[in-house]
């Protein structure tokens, strides 16, 4: 058995200087209520779309979040590396910040995102 044969799961990267764990935890509640697995690394980048778009690429799912102090974002593998699916600000509510999270595993799954004030989008 190959136990060195990479996950499917989302990657959450966050920047190393980014304090901000109720943040984190929140995106990852939202991952987590959808039912699919993740993994959070850290880096010393700072933009939290480059940091996105590395978790895009690492993860085998095609789907990555980055975290900074000031804003979350979600990125897909397909989309040009500066222009990421969604930006929220790390001030948002938790719902939203669950949202962010839930619409990655959405992504994944196919199914409808969530509008970013926690309603269904069509």
């Amino acid at each position: 058995m190959d136990y060195d044969v990479p996950k499917p799961e989302i990657k959450v990267v966050h920047s190393k200087q980014a304090n901000c764990p109720n943040v984190i935890n929140q995106v990852l509640h939202g991952i987590e209520e959808e039912g699919l697995p993740y993994s959070v690394e850290e880096s010393d980048e700072n933009n939290p779309v480059e940091l996105a778009f590395r978790g895009a690429e690492l993860s085998h799912l095609g789907v990555g979040i980055g975290i900074s102090n000031e804003t979350v974002v979600l990125h897909f593998i397909k989309l040009k590396e500066d222009q990421p699916l969604f930006i929220i600000p790390t001030y948002s509510n938790e719902a939203t910040l669950r949202a962010i999270g839930s619409n990655a595993a959405r992504l994944v799954k196919r199914m409808p995102f969530k509008n970013l004030d926690n309603t269904e989008l069509s």
